[in-house]
């Protein structure tokens, strides 16, 4: 059988730009400024930069660790601590999966936004912020009644959505080399036009306004639960884990790299990200207040509402440069969701695939590539809203937090925290000691654990998730039913024989 030479990134920048790019997304810009919001200002950046130390920066570790150990993605690192444990590796593969044919499409109605702002199609001043909203869900959305009726395709969503696939098979069918070039300009780019937008926002009337509610400390709120469940839930989604790929990300560097300084920076600069990004939304936030004589409450600044309903809003009211700001917000939401799905694709998945069975790696490109596109076609439909939100909840939520809390067990208990902090000190300047063992051992899966039962089971067990019902079936119903699926897909994928080449042996790096 013939033995598969392991990629490599070809330098320490491409590897970083690459792991930054993957945590870097679409979360950053409308995920955490609105957290911060709800939960007390300084008072959230408190927990959640506690969340960063004890559960996000040690499982990035772990995960960066026990990839370039083992030279292989999720479900050989799992796979190499025994047989039984490859479906754990499995598990989040459909983590990933999944959560890029939807996140594909969200990346889909930015170009549409892009290209509409040019125009400012939704309309101008106080007339077009009031049909903001019906923009977005009519004339892009046509959204449906619910998640039973899905209503046609909407064909410009779908051109959209073709484009950013062909776009991302481009991107991955050379491999880690060509990714870890391209990272480069999709950190760099939408960096770039963080900037601009922060720039233009604080110009704009009412902008400090906005930033005093984005900061205001509430030190009180560090007793409410809530307020922590919201900081963990952030830190593990914000830095891509539990999602299969930091693992073959990991893999992808050389046997000397230093894994710990890796895993700081790259958390760190996330986490920079997320917050410079609240500074350029609540800056329109503060606008938008000013211009309307609305309350903060008043003013949508959390999930896709901000990105598609909230921005335009204020594009509208803009006295000057309206277009301009509007297609540089979109292409920058496209920059930061693009270097995300190829992360899920090649490193979630495609790597995976190629470690089990040896298959071609252009070939398995199209291959996921036209099926996540096929499966995607559902989120573009009438009802594709409601079923992003249902899969969403699924995958980004249950399915890495889970399998997050999991991984930590089996790597802590069963393969061996110390034997890991080992490993990773022997090429690492920054040593880490014995608290990283119980880190990993105790402190991520309890707090994972945490969220899951706090933020999830507490609601969607004894109530119907978001209010859905599909024939005899409720939102929380779809939610255990797709979870158990890929838990059995798992299963079965460990118990397929493999037909590809033996282990890759290590590559000097140039």
């Amino acid at each position: 059988m013939a033995e598969l030479t392991r990629e490599r990134w070809g330098g320490r920048t491409f590897f970083l730009f690459a792991a930054m790019g993957s945590a870097i997304g679409l979360g950053n810009v409308w995920r955490f400024p609105a957290l911060t919001y709800e939960y007390g200002g300084g008072a959230f950046l408190i927990a959640w930069i506690i969340g960063l130390i004890i559960m996000g920066i040690p499982w990035l570790i772990m995960e960066f660790g026990m990839g370039r150990y083992f030279q292989k993605g999720a479900p050989g690192v799992f796979e190499s601590i025994g047989k039984k444990w490859e479906w754990l590796g499995w598990w989040p593969v459909f983590v990933a999966f999944l959560i890029v044919t939807y996140y594909a499409v969200v990346i889909a109605w930015s170009l549409n936004y892009a290209a509409s702002s040019a125009t400012v199609a939704w309309g101008t001043g106080e007339a077009g912020a009031a049909g903001a909203a019906s923009y977005f869900y009519g004339d892009i959305l046509n959204l449906s009644s619910g998640p039973g009726v899905l209503g046609g395709l909407q064909w410009p969503v779908v051109g959209a959505l073709a484009f950013v696939w062909v776009a991302l098979f481009f991107i991955m069918y050379k491999g880690a080399r060509i990714i870890g070039k391209v990272a480069i300009w999709t950190v760099a780019i939408p960096w770039a036009l963080l900037i601009v937008l922060l720039i233009r926002g604080l110009t704009l009337p009412g902008a400090v306004e906005g930033l005093n509610y984005y900061l205001a400390p509430d030190f009180g709120a560090l007793t409410n639960p809530d307020l922590w469940f919201g900081a963990f839930s952030q830190i593990a989604f914000t830095l891509s884990l539990g999602m299969a790929g930091m693992y073959a990300y990991g893999s992808f560097i050389a046997k000397k790299a230093d894994v710990t300084n890796n895993a700081f920076i790259t958390s760190f600069s996330n986490c920079a990200t997320s917050f410079f990004a609240g500074f350029a939304v609540f800056s329109i936030v503060g606008f938008i207040m000013h211009s309307l004589s609305v309350s903060v409450g008043d003013v949508s600044a959390a999930g896709l509402g901000l990105a598609f309903v909230t921005y335009p809003v204020a594009i509208s009211m803009m006295p000057t440069m309206a277009a301009l700001t509007g297609v540089i917000f979109f292409s920058c939401f496209f920059f930061l969701g693009i270097d995300s799905a190829f992360f899920l694709t090649y490193g979630g998945v495609i790597a995976p695939l190629r470690d089990k069975f040896g298959w071609g790696r252009a070939k398995l490109t199209a291959a996921i590539c036209a099926i996540a596109f096929l499966i995607g076609l559902i989120f573009t439909t009438g009802g594709g809203l409601y079923w992003l939100d249902i899969v969403d909840r699924t995958v980004s939520f249950y399915g890495l937090l889970i399998t997050g809390a999991l991984a930590c067990i089996v790597v802590g208990w069963v393969y061996g925290a110390q034997k890991l902090r080992e490993h990773v000190n022997a090429t690492s300047d920054f040593k880490i000691g014995a608290w990283f063992d119980w880190l990993i051992k105790i402190v991520v899966p309890a707090g994972l654990l945490f969220v899951v039962i706090y933020g999830g089971f507490k609601n969607d067990i004894p109530n119907a998730y978001g209010g859905y019902q599909i024939g005899p079936l409720n939102g929380s119903h779809i939610i255990w039913i797709i979870l158990a699926v890929t838990l059995i897909f798992s299963f079965c994928l460990q118990a397929a024989k493999t037909r590809g080449p033996k282990a890759p042996k290590e590559v000097k790096e140039k």
